[in-house]
């Protein structure tokens, strides 16, 4: 199997939230054996205390996720009211179930913001164009000079409501409000016009890269597995789901999981190297010095 097949199956495997945590435990595990190197722990009960480190923290890592996320969901199963801050970022990245799919809902993310980026700009070169000659702006690009100033602002909010459409379930009672008053905007001939323009000139053509990518690598997977390149273009098109409660719960479960799993599983491989009768220089000093003193005695 070639390099590229290798880093394929490997592309795949961390799809798999079993893999991902197995080597999130590992890693920590590991580190935390290494830390007894070079000390008087016997190299036998180091490999026994990172082992166990390391099932600690795949094992309790799991679940501290999946008890994270319904503690997160049931405190707050709404989207959050900052979509932009640490938190949300935070949550967006560690808080899917993978750190995979944290990758992709993050580009998802990025994306959005600079389409955001390109709307403001265009919008403001239009609206320029449309203040300083509005009989040209309207033979140039088929839309009434005052209707694009009237809806110009307005574009961005509504595009972002749309996207919110889908994970409506998700939002507030004050969010879904504002979402309504822009998905009236949306069914304005007006709106929809300005909106078109503004699109076609900016952000749309983002998009239609992406959907060019798509066609072009539909059917070719990537070398070792059967993820579809195509189809995973595909996915860029979509917009980032709004971060909930379940994702910081999940998040912070992540993170506090294995960090206990490992030092559990490690303080239980402690226990167990003991029973064991496995002992270190130290100690088996410490005993010696305890029998002579018997002795003296």
């Amino acid at each position: 199997m070639n390099q590229a097949a290798l880093a394929g199956k490997f592309l795949q495997l961390q799809q798999n939230d079993l893999f991902q945590e197995a080597v999130e435990g590992t890693l920590l595990g590991g580190a935390a054996g290494i830390t007894q190197l070079g000390t008087d722990t016997p190299a036998s009960q180091v490999a026994i205390q990172t082992l166990a480190g390391i099932a600690g923290g795949v094992g309790i890592g799991l679940l501290g996720k999946s008890i994270g996320a319904r503690i997160g969901k049931a405190i707050n199963p709404n989207a959050l009211k900052n979509q932009e801050g640490v938190l949300a970022g935070i949550g967006r990245t560690t808080g899917q179930k993978t750190l995979a799919k944290g990758a992709a809902e993050q580009a998802r993310y990025a994306k959005g913001q600079i389409k955001q980026e390109l709307r403001q700009q265009t919008s403001a070169q239009l609206l320029n164009e449309a203040l300083q000659n509005p009989q040209a702006f309207a033979g140039k690009y088929g839309v009434d000079a005052e209707t694009f100033k009237k809806y110009h602002t307005v574009v961005g909010a509504a595009g972002q409501a749309r996207a919110g459409l889908e994970t409506i379930e998700n939002m507030s009672p004050e969010q879904r409000k504002q979402v309504g008053v822009a998905a009236q905007q949306v069914m304005e001939q007006g709106f929809n016009q300005v909106e078109n323009l503004i699109n076609v000139h900016a952000a749309a053509r983002m998009d239609d890269n992406l959907m060019k990518m798509a066609m072009l690598q539909k059917g070719k997977t990537v070398p070792g597995t059967d993820i579809d390149i195509g189809s995973a273009f595909e996915t860029l098109l979509k917009d980032a789901k709004p971060v909930t409660g379940e994702h910081l719960g999940r998040a912070a479960g992540r993170f506090i999981g294995d960090e206990i799993g490992v030092i559990v599983g490690t303080g239980v491989g402690g226990m167990l190297s003991g029973a064991l009768g496995i002992k270190s220089e130290k100690d088996k000093k410490i005993e010696e010095l305890e029998r002579q003193l018997g002795r003296g005695y």
